[in-house]
């Protein structure tokens, strides 16, 4: 890039790498992350219980002694009527246990190397079923049939779901396709509301089945500059409509020809400054060497007198 010495950098970074700037990757990571965080809920049964712990936890401090450790493990025994709790500390060492003859750390995570990842699930080497807190300092271990029995409960109650965090600020519907028509899954709005345009949405099946279809109409494009209200991802068995807040195609295709204008006229007067600044250096350079020779031409007249008067 050219070098334009007396403009600030701040400001050639405004002007030179905004369409950069526009042109930003962040939109497509935030989708591609959302979308990772949406196939992880459906394809991990256990996803949602992982909310559920932490709604738990939330009225309880992090427990630093085996006596708050009990009264966090009651709290969870009484709250969702599990058989069995064992809480370990980030050692994995036994905390607390609602069976008194449990082990006195978990071999799995301290002999066997097993890992597991922040606010997740997995089946342990005993077949219990080990959760690790969003924080990551904490385990719970539950029987399989207590997180069945609860996973099973909750999936008839709900269908739909209110904005959650990781949605940030993406609207979604989820769909699961079946042969004739697509199962409603999840959404962050409420399907009993008017959510389409000219669509007056009632909580019936004929409106569930009108909302779908016209979520597919809208997540088709029209027009090049236009940008489709959805966008529909399709996932194995899933059906994704997604609505970012984002710029349309024509105002985005107008910021990038605008940055671009400014940056080559900048870059133009760029060039012309730095050749008007060299020519002015290039001219007081001549000036002083003039001033220089006329010195020394001075020095040796002064000189030649000087010899003849000594004569």
């Amino acid at each position: 890039m050219i070098s334009i010495p007396f403009f600030p950098g701040a400001w050639k970074d405004a002007v030179f790498f905004s369409p950069v700037q526009i042109l930003s990757l962040y939109p497509k990571l935030k989708k591609e992350s959302f979308l990772d965080s949406i196939l992880e809920r459906f394809q991990n049964k256990y996803y949602d219980l992982g909310y559920r712990f932490e709604y738990l936890m939330r009225e309880f401090p992090k427990p630093e002694t085996d006596k708050e450790a009990e009264v966090l493990g009651k709290h969870f025994t009484s709250s969702i009527k599990l058989k069995q709790i064992r809480i370990y500390d980030y050692n994995y060492r036994t905390m607390y246990s609602s069976d008194p003859k449990g082990p006195g750390f978990h071999k799995g995570l301290r002999l066997l190397g097993m890992q597991v990842s922040k606010a997740s699930w997995i089946e342990d080497t005993d077949g219990f079923l080990l959760y690790r807190n969003s924080s990551g300092d904490l385990y719970f271990q539950i029987l399989k049939e207590d997180g069945d029995r609860i996973v099973h409960e909750a999936s008839d109650s709900k269908k739909s779901f209110l904005p959650r965090d990781f949605s940030e600020g993406i609207l979604y519907w989820v769909y699961k396709k079946k042969e004739e028509d697509s199962e409603l899954l999840e959404t962050n709005l409420n399907p009993d509301s008017t959510l389409l345009p000219d669509a007056e949405v009632l909580n019936s099946e004929e409106s569930k089945v009108m909302i779908h279809a016209l979520l597919d109409k809208n997540s088709k494009s029209q027009k090049i500059l236009v940008r489709p209200v959805w966008e529909k991802i399709i996932a194995n068995d899933l059906e994704i409509y997604l609505s970012q807040p984002r710029k349309t195609r024509a105002e985005e295709l107008l910021l990038i020809l605008s940055a671009f204008g400014i940056s080559l006229i900048a870059l133009i007067c760029g060039i012309l400054a730095s050749r008007i600044l060299f020519t002015i250096r290039m001219e007081h350079r001549f000036s002083e060497r003039e001033e220089v020779v006329q010195m020394k031409t001075e020095l040796i007249r002064l000189l030649g007198q000087f010899r003849e008067k000594t004569k």
